[in-house]
C-alpha cells in the first residue's frame, strides 16, 4: 500500500510525501526502491541521508542533495550567510534558478532519507525551494520517525509503516505467531532476526521470544546503536515523561534524549525492551540512583537503583544504603533494610564497619530470615539481639553469655519468664513507651504463672496493645511483648481477646514475608484453639505451618490425641527429637504434659505419670504455680487412682483445686473440680465442675466434666440423670470434634442403658484421605475398588473407614450418605 503511494507520487507531480516509520521499520529501503523506480521512469534524483553525528554541521544535508547540480552554489550559500546577507540571498537564489532549469529539463526526485536528523539551515533551504516549485514536475519524498513534523513538509501526503499484523506473521513463523506478534509488535527486522536465530541454534521462535538468547541481544543492541540503546535503558529505569533526567542517566545531550526518546518509542516492543535490560550497566544504574535522589524522588526507586549497582566503595553509596536501611527499620519495613544492608556488605568496609552491619543485618532479619539472623548476629559479636535469637532456640547458656556483655535490664527478664517461669525481681520501669510495654508484659505473665491474678490483670491494664499486631512484625521487642501478653490474656480465660490479636498479626503480616511473626502466631493461636477446644480450628491452623514455632508443638500433640490419632501425635513428637530426653526449658513444660497424656491414652499408664510428674517438678521449680498453664496435678491424679496410688492422687487434686481457686479463672477452677470430683468419686464436686465449666470458654474441658459427672451418676445408681448428662458431652464433643471424648461418651452411655442422640455428624473432623474414602463408599464404591484408586491396599482403606465411622458415630456403610450430609 505504501509502495503503490509512492508510485502515485511520482505519477503525479509535483508532491510531497512524508514516509514515518521506527527504526528498522524499511523505511531507507523503501526509499532506495522509489529512488531507483524514478530513475527508470526519467527521474533526476537527488538524494541525501540525515544523521545525528551531522546535525551540527550547516548545510551538510542540502551539500549531499544537491551536489550533483550545484555544488559552488552550496558552498557559496553556507560560506556567505552570516557575513553578507544579500550574497546569501543572491546565492538561493542561484540555487532556485539552476534547480528550475533542471526540472525544466527531466522530472525531479528529491528523495531524503532520516530528514528529521538534517541540519537547521538544511531544513530551512528546503523550505524555501519547496515553496516556489508548486508548478513543475518535482516529487520530494522524505522519510522521518513518527511524530516529527517539519516546516518543509507541511501540507505533505503522510504515510506511516505499520508492522506486520497476525496473519503476516502466521505466514512466517506458524502456529506461534501471536506470541512472536506480542514480543516483536510485527516489526519486519525482529521478525526476520528470531528466524534467523531460530534455524541457527535450532530452537522454537517461541522460546527466543520468552528467553531471548545472547545472540539476539546482542544483534537487537547492534541494530539500535550504542546512543539509541542508551536512551532506551535510561527510559527504563527513570521513565520517559523528564527528558533532562533520561539525557542526565542516558549521559546524552538534551537533543539526542529528546530524539531517543522519540524513536525508542517506536520500538519499545518486549524483545527490545528485554534486549535493552539485559545490559544495563551499572554506571547507568547509579546516575540513575544520584539523579533521583536530587530529585527528591521516592526512597524506594533510588534503593532499587543502588541495589543493582557493583560494589566499587563509593563513599555516597555506601552513606545513603545505611541511611535507607535505618529509615526502612524505623517504617517497619525489615526486608527492604536486610537488601540494603546485604548490598552494604559487599563494599569494602572496615572491619568495624562490617561488624556494625551485620549486626544491623540481623536485627532486620531477625523478622524474615531468623536462621540468617543469627548467623549474622553471631558475626557481629552478640548483643541483645542475639541473645533473644538464642533463647528462641532453647540455648538458654549461651543466651546467658551474650547478655553478661549488655546494658539491657529488660532482656533477661523478658527470657527468663518464657524460658524459666518467673521473674524474682522487675528492673526500674523504661522511659520509653515501647519498653514500657515490654516492662508490663513481663510482670503480667510473671504474675500469671504465679497465680497473683489480681496482680497480673493491673499488670495488664497497663499495657497499651495499640498497633502491637502491626509493629510485632518489625520491632522484636513488641514482638516480645506480643506474645506476653497472649500468653497472660489465654491463662485469663480472655481467649476472644487473645485471639484477636493472633489474627491481627497474622492479617498485618499476610502480604509480608514475616516468618518469625507468622510462626508465633500460629502457634500461639493453635494453643487457643486448643484451649478452647475448637479441634477443627486448631486441626486447620496445624496445616499451615511447615516449621511450627516451639509454642504450638504442644497444642498440636494435644489436639491430636483429642481426635484420636495417637500415633500422629506419636510421630510428631518423634519428627522434633522429643520421645526421649526434653529440653530443660519452660516452653518444653507443656511438651511434657502433652507427652504424658499420649502415652495415658496409649496404656502406658506407669511412664505417663512420670511424664506428668516430671512437668510439675520443672514447673514448681520455675515459681510456676498456675494449675491455668496445664493441669498437670489433676491430670496425674486421674491416672494415679487407676494405679492404686489414692492417697497420692487426692493430695494432687486437692492441691491443684486450691491453687485454682486462688487463680479463679473458671477454667481452672473448673478443670480442678472435675479432677478432685474423679479423684474422689465426689458427685457434687463433678456437678459443681460442669456449672463452672459452663460459663467459660473451654468447650472440651465442659464436655468432659459432663462426661465425668454421667459416669459418676451411673455408678452410683441413677441412670436417667446419667444419660441425659451423657447426651450432652457426646453433643459436646461432637461440637469440639473431640473423638476420644466422642467414644467415651459413648461407651458411658451404652452402661447407662441409653442410647446416644445422633448429633448432625460433622465431615470437617475427617482427614483428606478420609474424606475421599467415606466419600466414595458413601456412593457405594468396594474397599477393593477404592485402594484402586489410591494405589493402596484393602486393608489401608479398611484402617480409614474404620477411623470414618469412629470420628463420625456412624456404625457403617448405611449411614454415611446421612453423616456427610449426601440425602438418602
Amino acid at each position: 500500500m505504501v509502495q503503490q503511494a509512492l508510485s502515485d507520487a511520482l505519477c503525479r507531480l509535483p508532491s510531497v510525501v512524508c514516509v514515518a516509520g521506527g527504526p528498522r521499520m524499511g523505511r531507507t529501503t523503501l526509499l532506495e526502491a522509489c529512488a531507483e523506480l524514478a530513475a527508470t521512469m526519467g527521474f533526476t534524483v537527488l538524494k541525501a541521508q540525515g544523521s545525528a553525528v551531522e546535525t551540527d554541521f550547516p548545510y551538510e544535508l542540502a551539500s549531499q542533495l544537491f551536489e550533483p547540480l550545484a555544488a559552488d552554489v552550496v558552498d557559496r550559500v553556507a560560506s556567505c550567510a552570516d557575513p553578507d546577507p544579500r550574497a546569501h540571498q543572491a546565492a538561493l537564489r542561484e540555487l532556485y534558478r539552476q534547480f528550475r532549469e533542471l526540472a525544466e529539463r527531466t522530472p525531479v526526485l528529491v528523495a531524503v532519507d532520516n530528514l528529521d536528523l538534517a541540519d537547521r539551515d538544511s531544513l530551512r533551504l528546503l523550505s524555501y525551494l519547496r515553496r516556489r516549485l508548486t508548478d513543475l514536475p518535482v516529487a520530494m519524498i522524505a522519510t522521518t520517525l513518527p511524530g516529527r513534523l517539519l516546516e518543509c513538509t507541511v501540507g505533505a501526503r503522510r504515510l506511516t509503516l505499520g508492522g506486520l499484523d497476525v496473519p503476516a506473521v502466521r505466514a512466517l513463523v506458524g502456529y506461534e505467531a501471536a506470541l512472536c506478534h506480542e514480543a516483536t509488535g510485527g516489526h519486519p527486522w525482529l521478525v526476520t532476526e528470531l528466524l534467523r536465530e531460530s534455524e541457527l541454534r535450532g530452537e522454537s521462535v517461541g522460546d527466543l521470544c520468552r528467553t531471548p538468547s545472547a545472540e539476539l541481544v546482542s544483534t537487537v543492541v547492534t541494530t539500535l546503536g550504542p546512543e539509541l540503546v542508551a536512551v532506551g535503558r535510561a527510559a527504563e529505569l527513570v521513565g520517559r515523561s523528564d527528558i533532562p533526567l533520561v539525557a542526565a542517566v542516558a549521559a546524552v545531550g538534551h537533543e539526542a534524549a529528546s530524539r531517543g526518546l522519540l524513536e525508542f518509542e517506536t520500538v519499545a516492543v518486549p524483545l527490545v525492551i528485554a534486549a535493552v535490560n539485559a545490559g544495563t550497566p551499572s554506571e547507568m544504574r547509579l546516575r540513575a540512583a544520584r539523579q533521583l535522589h536530587q530529585r527528591r524522588a521516592p526512597v524506594d526507586d533510588v534503593v532499587e537503583h543502588l541495589l543493582a549497582t557493583d560494589p566499587v566503595g563509593d563513599e555516597w553509596t555506601c552513606r545513603l544504603l545505611a541511611e535507607f536501611a535505618a529509615t526502612a527499620m524505623t517504617d517497619g519495613d525489615p526486608e527492604r533494610a536486610a537488601d540494603c544492608l546485604r548490598r552494604l556488605l559487599a563494599e569494602p568496609l572496615t572491619e568495624d564497619d562490617r561488624r556494625r552491619v551485620f549486626a544491623q543485618l540481623g536485627e532486620a532479619e531477625v523478622h524474615t530470615d531468623p536462621h540468617a539472623a543469627l548467623a549474622h548476629l553471631t558475626q557481629a559479636g552478640g548483643g541483645v539481639t542475639l541473645a533473644y535469637e538464642l533463647a528462641e532456640r532453647g540455648e538458654l547458656v549461651d543466651a546467658a553469655r551474650v547478655l553478661a556483655d549488655t546494658d539491657d535490664d529488660l532482656a533477661p527478664v523478658s527470657i527468663a519468664v518464657e524460658h524459666a517461669g518467673t521473674v524474682d525481681q522487675m528492673p526500674p520501669l523504661p522511659d520509653t513507651a515501647r519498653r514500657q510495654r515490654l516492662w508490663h508484659a513481663v510482670a503480667a505473665v510473671s504474675l500469671a504463672l504465679s497465680g497473683d491474678r489480681l496482680r497480673a490483670s493491673a499488670a495488664l491494664r497497663r499495657v497499651s496493645g495499640r498497633n502491637l499486631a502491626v509493629t510485632a512484625g518489625s520491632d522484636l521487642v513488641d514482638r516480645r511483648a506480643f506474645l506476653h501478653i497472649v500468653t497472660a490474656l489465654s491463662l485469663m480465660d480472655d481467649l476472644d481477646e487473645a485471639e484477636r490479636l493472633c489474627d491481627n498479626a497474622l492479617a498485618a503480616v499476610a502480604d509480608r514475608r514475616r516468618p518469625a511473626l507468622s510462626r508465633l502466631a500460629l502457634g500461639l493461636r493453635t494453643e487457643l484453639a486448643l484451649r478452647r477446644g475448637d479441634l477443627r480450628e486448631a486441626r486447620r491452623v496445624t496445616l499451615l505451618q511447615n516449621d511450627p514455632h516451639v509454642t504450638a508443638l504442644a497444642p498440636m500433640i494435644g489436639a491430636l490425641i483429642d481426635v484420636n490419632e495417637t500415633q500422629s501425635a506419636a510421630v510428631l513428637l518423634s519428627a522434633h527429637g522429643l520421645d526421649g530426653e526434653v529440653p530443660g526449658s519452660a516452653r518444653y513444660d507443656e511438651v511434657l504434659f502433652q507427652r504424658g497424656r499420649l502415652r495415658a491414652a496409649t496404656g502406658d499408664n506407669a511412664r505417663a505419670v512420670n511424664d506428668l510428674l516430671e512437668c510439675g517438678r520443672r514447673q514448681d521449680q520455675r515459681g510456676v504455680l498456675n494449675p491455668a498453664v496445664c493441669p498437670w496435678r489433676s491430670t496425674a491424679a486421674r491416672i494415679l487412682v487407676e494405679l492404686g496410688d489414692r492417697r497420692r492422687a487426692v493430695t494432687l487434686a486437692e492441691r491443684e483445686l486450691h491453687l485454682a481457686r486462688h487463680w479463679g479463672s473458671a477454667s481452672a477452677v473448673g478443670v480442678a473440680l472435675r479432677g478432685a470430683g474423679v479423684v474422689t468419686g465426689n458427685a457434687e464436686l463433678l456437678a459443681e465442675a460442669v456449672d463452672t465449666l459452663r460459663e467459660s470458654p473451654t468447650r472440651l474441658e465442659y464436655g468432659r466434666a459432663l462426661a465425668d459427672w454421667g459416669r459418676c451418676l451411673r455408678e452410683s445408681g441413677d441412670e436417667l440423670a446419667a444419660r441425659s448428662v451423657l447426651r450432652m458431652a457426646h453433643d459436646m464433643a461432637m461440637r469440639c470434634g473431640s473423638v476420644a471424648l466422642m467414644e467415651t461418651a459413648s461407651r458411658e452411655l451404652r452402661q447407662a442403658g441409653g442410647r446416644r442422640r445422633f448429633a448432625a455428624a460433622d465431615p470437617a473432623m475427617l482427614t483428606e484421605r478420609e474424606s475421599f474414602v467415606a466419600q466414595r463408599a458413601a456412593a457405594g464404591r468396594t474397599n477393593k475398588e477404592i485402594a484402586g484408586e489410591l494405589y493402596v491396599t484393602t486393608r489401608s482403606v479398611e484402617f480409614a473407614l474404620t477411623s470414618v465411622y469412629r470420628k463420625l458415630g456412624v456404625s457403617g456403610r448405611r449411614e454415611l450418605r446421612g453423616a456427610l450430609g449426601l440425602g438418602n
